[in-house]
């Protein structure tokens, strides 16, 4: 794509809201966003990225103003359906890698990496970067043809450890998601993301040629090269951007599209390459399941003979409740919090079980705290403060503010949070009957960093 290209592109607009039109005021939300991450990007973007320059309204709808080609579609969904030559989609790999070049911009505008999902197609064959930003608005309100791979399905090992993204970690991603346009098959292609992940640490990745016949030796070997599990082993980007564009003459053939290409998916070496990949998958966890499932009938066995002696008694003053209530949130104790609630925790209970799952697991692989590993807490519970409201004999209330701390693959997110509790006497034990605030939304499956 030609700088001239470029120029002479016009001013586009498109739908914001194509196929699925929100309620007025999450329309107006989205808006704000929206606007907030035009006005963020850099006034001067590279030409492969679409230059988004704002949101208006007519006739009721709102529109986003971009600079570049329209009629633009998911790259995936046109490889899907067309034949492409190699050739231009090497040439398009070179140019994405030169991206690279200007590392603070390309972590800036695609944080999460660059994914299948990124890339566009004009009626020109000119291919374009979305915005990470922008992509995320199409995602919930326009309908896609093909489910395009997510972005677990691209992610280097170490950003799956919790490294933060650099260099090498986009060379891993982009070679991932090329080795996925040139093949129409994932690096690991099984619907369960969290073997995806696991394979990305642990496996093997099939070498490109395996599925792309004709591929040249010397382009194979760079894919395998860019793919390789240490970022120390993965080449420099300038001898990169070199070797591909030397590779780029010995490749010049036509790619079928992905859906006349499902018989080589279901080729021999490719059948025997994923049966052997989950089974050494089964039993690299089996003594952990075997374990798992020793502890918990024991653990069962135990309870049915001896019993659990319960931590709140008839001893303890209401106010000592609540606090056993959010110590029992904070250490993802569920036993402790429906000791102290007298009603159903719905989806906190679901969230507090997952996450004591899912940091138990991270010691068993990483090791104890206590001795040096790292355990990566989904959620905390920061500056609790409980103030009592009114007391009688048989019922206080109480409120209580804290700083809810969660985190996901997407980043890290931090809410100030206050409840309303109603304490009541049962049976002579205190017990909270009810809340009100931030937590009766969570109970009720509405957590704040979904609503953003």
């Amino acid at each position: 794509m030609s700088k001239e290209t470029r120029e002479n592109n016009k001013i586009q607009k498109e739908k914001l809201f194509k196929d699925t039109v929100p309620r007025s005021r999450v329309q107006l939300d989205i808006v704000k966003r929206v606007r907030a991450a035009i006005d963020n990007m850099p006034a001067e973007l590279p030409e492969k990225i679409i230059s988004y320059q704002d949101v208006i309204r007519e006739d009721g709808e709102y529109y986003l103003l971009y600079r570049g080609s329209e009629n633009l579609e998911p790259l995936a969904e046109y490889l899907n359906k067309n034949s492409f030559k190699a050739q231009l989609l090497i040439e398009e790999f070179k140019e994405t890698l030169a991206l690279l070049k200007d590392i603070q911009l390309v972590k800036d505008i695609f944080p999460a990496g660059i994914n299948a999902s990124n890339f566009w197609i004009d009626g020109d064959k000119n291919i374009y970067l979305m915005p990470e930003a922008m992509l995320r608005s199409k995602r919930n309100y326009n309908e896609f043809e093909l489910e395009i791979p997510s972005q677990d399905y691209f992610m280097p090992p170490e950003v799956i450890t919790g490294e933060d993204w650099q260099l090498k970690s986009y060379i891993f991603n982009i070679a991932s998601v090329f080795y996925y346009f040139l093949s129409g098959e994932t690096i690991f292609s099984d619907r369960d993301n969290a073997k995806v992940l696991n394979k990305i640490q642990n496996e093997n990745i099939l070498v490109l040629k395996a599925l792309v016949p004709k591929l040249s030796d010397s382009l194979n070997q760079l894919f395998m090269e860019m793919l390789a599990r240490e970022q120390e082993k993965r080449p420099e980007i300038n001898y990169l951007i070199e070797e591909i564009k030397r590779a780029k003459a010995e490749n010049n053939f036509e790619l079928e599209a992905f859906l006349e290409r499902k018989n080589l998916i279901d080729s021999k070496i490719i059948k025997k390459k994923r049966r052997n990949e989950n089974i050494k998958l089964f039993f690299r966890h089996s003594w952990k399941v075997i374990l798992f499932f020793t502890i918990i009938g024991g653990g069962l066995i135990w309870g049915l003979t001896t019993g659990s002696p319960a931590t709140i008694t008839a001893e303890n003053t209401a106010g000592e409740v609540v606090n056993y209530f959010y110590e029992a949130i904070a250490t993802k104790n569920i036993n402790l919090a429906n000791e102290a609630a007298d009603f159903e925790l719905g989806e906190m209970e679901r969230m507090i079980s997952e996450t004591h799952v899912i940091e138990k697991m991270q010691q068993a692989y990483g090791g104890d705290p206590e001795q040096g590993g790292e355990v990566n807490e989904i959620y905390s519970l920061e500056n609790l403060k409980i103030k009592e409201l009114s007391t009688t004999e048989k019922r206080s209330q109480f409120r209580a503010s804290y700083e809810f701390n969660f985190r996901d693959r997407e980043g890290h997110y931090s809410y100030q949070m206050q409840d309303e509790l109603i304490v009541e006497k049962i049976d002579g034990i205190w017990r909270i009957t009810a809340v009100e605030g931030s937590l009766k939304a969570m109970i009720a499956g509405k957590y704040p960093w979904r609503e953003e």
